[in-house]
């Protein structure tokens, strides 16, 4: 009994040691947000106010200063994911995850991010070089003098090397990247046209519908939108599967964004509500993180990219607010080359054979041993590297062309956007960044409201660049791009209001792109009718708008066609009295996005095919493309495409697929939720997931799914995967509301917290605020007075 009794004793204080160890082990790199520290190369010393969300206010005697500090605040709290990120735009990531991640590091040597960077920071003015080696040489100073750097280092047994320009630089490259639709979309569509035929693949190419609102509206029309025709060519593929890269670490394109911007006309206050909310795929670490800069000509707060100087995504600088949406112009084309059967390094040219551009590459893989080196070779032709062997959808012989391959003025365009004060002074600061695409929302204190559109649309001598297309020819070939003077902008217009949803801003007399959304756009129009005097909390309360479009427009001809059908009888009264609204306590919404997705697969499930479907069309990457098509045919019961190809005793019509869908629908939710269909509430199924890189071995890293509102159609967007259908996959990762009437009340988001370390209390603790839909103080005029004061003192 003795034994029992100390071998029990034993183990319960091993266990309070692991528990210790444990808390101690993750704590030790958490920095602190009071005193002083003495840092080489600063030339003043600078404050640093930090408030109760762990938000930096830096306050500096001289930019340079500035932009030093904020690259050491910003490492000491985020060092490993700007790590990831750097490795990422090196295409090194296995220095640190081995051969796991040899595949992702030949892709990413191949589109050559870096090489793009090395470019971009040549061409630099020393201005903005002395910028870009202030911030580098912050994070330095934090790489050089840490005590005890992110676990996720220790439980990997490496260190960070040495900080660069070019690792400062390459960030927007890769988020420019990241936002581009055509890079996986085009070619999905391409093996869409290869399973089916030329009048579905029309059918499923998306387009801007004609009955979706336009962010500057009916009063600013330039003409009717070009539709230019897209061509399918077939080519010979290698391919072994239907997956496709995701680029490691950064976020995947997902389309929910949206600023909303009222003047002064509508607001009861008399001056600009300003509310901006971009949406992509969560991060832990927070995707942005948030700071305020103030030295020498700059005063903002905002969101910044980790690893980069400045203010990035949104911001307020004291007189103008500004909120970016992604623009989704198709800024990118896939030409297949012609290979030369006598010397497999040139391909043809109109002209004839030309030798490729080839750059080797090395691998470095982390291995018991150390780092081994392996050589790749990348081949690049005139349309860009040839990707094939790395991106498994693209055909043989493929090669990249995009905007982003050379420099896209990213960092310049960003830092005079800071220091603008007046509308022409922003677009000034626009015309600097010829990608990523984006639409930026305007507000300033003195009333004026607008947007400018951002991107260089390719004028291609032929097609609209959908599809791939030969190469060899030169008739599809580039001849230029569609010059910043004549992209969309508004200023002032008369109805008194702008918002975007990823939708088109106005039409023009030149092709953009396909990609636009619009549902998001119709339920904004439905409000705005309404809109008098306009409040901040109406505001906030447009910005967790959750009613769906979409539902509204199903759910009357889902009743109808299924009230006949007794055992749909339980699940139709769900949505009695339903206000189409994605509440996480309504069932209704639940049954009615289970209906949707196998509305959608039932329809083109049996045209396209079960791996095009299950692998690409019904992902929420492309989600829109579906919802686009079913609101086409919605009114005609007939349509050839709701028939099922599979039968072949019987004609489907609309109403079939829809009482199939309704039965496949609550079979799923029987299965799943149980039999009550009262307890079926969204809230069970739908919740935003906030992962780790290192999240897939290390759990612990990861947050507790949160439960959420709204879904991929709603303003409140939560767009959910497939593949673990109904989670979150993309929501409001920063949000901004500005209230020119009163500054202080302004409020700022960016869930989950602004820290990277486990265990500090900033980790996680705007995550359940933002999905209660609260915000925190962005105190702009208050900054100076916040208690946590840390001195930066120049050694």
């Amino acid at each position: 009994m003795k034994f029992v009794k100390y071998a029990f004793i034993a183990t319960a204080l091993l266990i309070i040691i692991i528990a210790v160890g444990f808390q101690v082990f993750f704590r030790m790199p958490i920095p602190k947000y009071t005193g002083t520290l003495e840092l080489e190369g600063l030339i003043e010393n600078v404050e640093v106010r930090t408030d109760e969300y762990g938000v930096p206010h830096i306050f500096a005697q001289n930019e340079h200063d500035l932009f030093f500090a904020q690259g050491y605040i910003t490492a000491r709290e985020r060092m490993f994911q700007m790590d990831m990120t750097r490795l990422a735009g090196r295409g090194e990531l296995s220095t640190l995850f081995g051969k796991a991640t040899i595949d992702t590091d030949k892709f990413l040597k191949t589109v050559g991010f870096y090489r793009t960077a090395k470019r971009e920071y040549e061409n630099f003015s020393q201005e903005y070089k002395d910028i870009v080696i202030a911030y580098t040489n912050g994070v330095n100073a934090y790489i050089d003098s840490v005590k005890h750097l992110p676990r996720e280092y220790a439980i990997l047994k490496a260190k960070p090397e040495k900080w660069t320009v070019e690792d400062t630089v390459v960030p927007g490259i890769l988020m420019a990247y990241s936002l581009s639709r055509a890079k996986k979309t085009d070619l999905i569509l391409y093996h869409i046209a290869e399973a089916t035929n030329n009048e579905l693949l029309e059918l499923i190419t998306p387009s801007f519908p004609d009955f979706a609102p336009r962010v500057s509206g009916l009063d600013s029309l330039t003409g009717n939108s070009k539709m230019v025709r897209s061509f399918f060519n077939r080519f010979e593929t290698g391919m072994n599967d239907l997956s496709m890269n995701e680029l490691p670490h950064m976020p995947s394109e997902v389309a929910a964004s949206n600023w909303m911007i009222f003047a002064d006309s509508m607001t009861s206050t008399g001056a600009p509500i300003f509310t901006g909310s971009p949406d992509l795929e969560p991060k832990i670490p927070a995707l942005f993180y948030l700071n305020r800069l103030s030295g020498g000509d700059i005063d903002i707060i905002g969101g910044s990219i980790p690893g980069m100087p400045g203010i990035n995504v949104l911001g307020f600088n004291g007189n103008i607010a500004t909120s970016t949406v992604n623009g989704r112009v198709d800024e990118m084309d896939y030409f297949i080359e012609k290979i030369n059967p006598d010397n497999p390094n040139q391909y043809l040219t109109e002209n004839g054979y030309k030798d490729f551009e080839i750059i080797e590459e090395t691998l470095r893989i982390k291995k018991k041993t150390g780092i081994v080196e392996e050589k790749i070779k990348v081949k690049i032709s005139r349309h860009g590297p040839i990707v094939s062997d790395v991106m498994s959808l693209a055909p043989d012989n493929c090669a990249m062309m995009w905007v982003g391959n050379d420099p896209v003025g990213i960092i310049p365009g960003t830092l005079e956007l800071m220091k603008a004060k007046n509308f022409d002074e922003f677009r000034d600061a626009l015309s600097l960044i010829k990608s990523p695409t984006l639409n930026i929302g305007y507000a300033d204190i003195d009333g004026n409201i607008g947007y400018q559109y951002i991107a260089s649309p390719p004028i291609r001598k032929k097609g609209n660049g959908t599809l791939p297309v030969p190469g060899w020819t030169g008739e599809y070939d580039w001849v230029g791009n569609i010059p910043f003077e004549k992209l969309p902008y508004d200023l002032n217009p008369k109805k008194g209001y702008l918002a975007s949803f990823n939708n088109e801003p106005k039409r023009t007399d030149y092709h953009i792109t396909n990609y636009y959304m619009f549902e998001r756009a119709m339920r904004f129009e439905e409000l705005v009718e309404n809109l008098d005097n306009l409040t901040l909390e109406d505001a906030r309360k447009l910005q967790l708008d959750n009613v769906s479009v979409v539902a509204e427009r199903w759910v009357p001809i889902i009743i109808d066609s299924c009230k006949d059908t007794e055992e749909l009888n339980d699940a139709l009264a769900l949505f009695e009295g339903w206000n189409f609204g994605m509440d996480r306590n309504s069932p209704a919404a639940t049954l009615f996005s289970s209906f949707y997705y196998h509305m959608m697969g039932n329809t083109l499930r049996d045209d396209v095919g079960e791996e095009i479907w299950e692998e690409h069309l019904s992902g929420y990457y492309i989600v829109y493309v579906p919802d686009l098509l079913l609101t086409r045919i919605i009114n005609d019961n007939e349509n050839a495409l709701y028939d099922d190809i599979s039968t072949d005793d019987k004609t489907e019509t609309r109403n079939d697929i829809i009482r199939k869908s309704m039965t496949d629908a609550v079979e799923e939710l029987t299965a799943r939720l149980g039999n009550d269909s009262n307890k079926w509430e969204w809230k069970k199924v739908h919740r935003m997931i906030f992962q780790h890189p290192m999240g897939g071995k290390l759990s612990f890293f990861n947050l507790k799914p949160i439960p959420t509102d709204g879904d991929g159609f709603t303003i409140n967007a939560g767009m959910w995967d497939n593949k673990n259908t109904y989670e979150m996959i993309s929501g409001g990762v920063i949000r901004i509301i500005v209230d020119f009437s009163d500054i202080e009340k302004s409020t700022i988001v960016s869930p989950p917290g602004q820290s990277g370390h486990y265990k500090s209390p900033h980790y996680d603790d705007m995550a359940e605020l933002w999905a209660n839909g609260s915000q925190i103080p962005m105190h702009f005029l208050s900054g100076k007075e916040l208690p946590n004061l840390l001195i930066l003192k120049k050694k």
